[in-house]
């Protein structure tokens, strides 16, 4: 921009082999560059929920026989998408962190489709163990007071440590659906040792979760002009918190040690040119401004 100098002078440039910036301040710089496709995303995540909403408006609005079946029709169409449209979500965030130029729309789709079968998979598994958790949750307490005995209570501190422990994964599950080629089964396994790898990872981005559905509950309370801010916030900003703390983890444990046994090039590594091939070298950053110099103009003779 040529608001504050004259953009006509060269500058140094940017070094592309300066050293990253600390995570703190990386997390900032990568939100703030990447605002606008965040925004794009919860959009496009508010807009695949249309099922959901849809069924609500049908069983609050109408009232015959076909609004029951018509609602739950909606949604289990809209249990079938959830997990694919994590798996896209879970692409776009991966390649924000990484760093990527990409075309939101195309890469979300390719993660819909092309992982539409394991991630409805893991959906499912991952749906079954929230609605057991649930049920425990509920039930145990209540067998407490009926008994009017403590053993229940053991039950239910076991399920909510089960549940903890689940939440943890899910912040790795659908990042290695898209990332990796394994089989179901190897990805709970390894989501299951990076989540007791990594507790103060998943600490923070459970800390940063609530922090930020607080905020969002908090001004909804206040004023409920403020769910209109709902198709922009918080959905898409709690995926790049989450991606961005845990999918190093991933890198660390996961991608990096298989690329260093197989000795094949790492692809979310940017590849060496070699001095033959190189067409120019990029000198930004060490090279010495060059500002133009200002010439007197000659007088004149009126």
């Amino acid at each position: 921009m040529g608001l504050f100098g004259s953009y006509q002078n060269a500058g140094p440039g940017i070094n592309p082999n300066a050293p990253k910036k600390k995570p703190f301040f990386r997390f900032w710089e990568l939100l703030w560059r990447s605002l606008g496709k965040l925004l794009s995303l919860n959009i496009l995540y508010t807009l695949l929920h249309i099922p959901l909403f849809a069924s609500l408006i049908v069983y609050l609005e109408t009232d015959n026989k076909l609004t029951v079946p018509f609602a739950i029709l909606l949604l289990i169409l809209q249990f079938m998408l959830e997990g694919p449209i994590m798996a896209g979500c879970a692409r776009v965030l991966r390649l924000i962190v990484l760093d990527k130029a990409f075309f939101l729309g195309e890469e979300f789709k390719i993660g819909f489709f092309k992982n539409f079968v394991p991630s409805l998979l893991v959906w499912i598994l991952d749906a079954i163990v929230i609605a057991s958790i649930s049920c425990g949750s509920y039930l145990y307490p209540i067998l407490a007071e009926h008994y009017k005995a403590k053993w229940p209570y053991v039950f239910f501190v076991i399920t909510i440590g089960v549940a903890l422990i689940l939440l943890f994964m899910n912040f790795y599950l659908f990042p290695m659906i898209v990332t990796t080629k394994l089989k179901t089964k190897d990805v709970f396994k390894n989501a299951f040792m990076l989540a007791c790898l990594s507790p103060k990872a998943c600490l923070i981005t459970l800390g940063g979760t609530v922090l930020m559905l607080a905020i969002a509950i908090l001004l909804i309370m206040l004023n409920s002009l403020f769910m209109g801010l709902l198709p922009f916030f918080p959905a898409a900003f709690i995926g790049y918190l989450a991606m961005f703390m845990n999918y190093p983890v991933i890198q660390k444990y996961v991608i990096n040690p298989y690329y260093e046994q197989t000795g094949e090039q790492n692809p979310e590594e940017d590849k060496p040119i070699d001095d033959e091939e190189r067409v120019f070298t990029d000198r930004g950053g060490t090279e010495t401004p060059i500002k133009k110099e200002k010439t007197k103009r000659g007088k004149t003779i009126s």
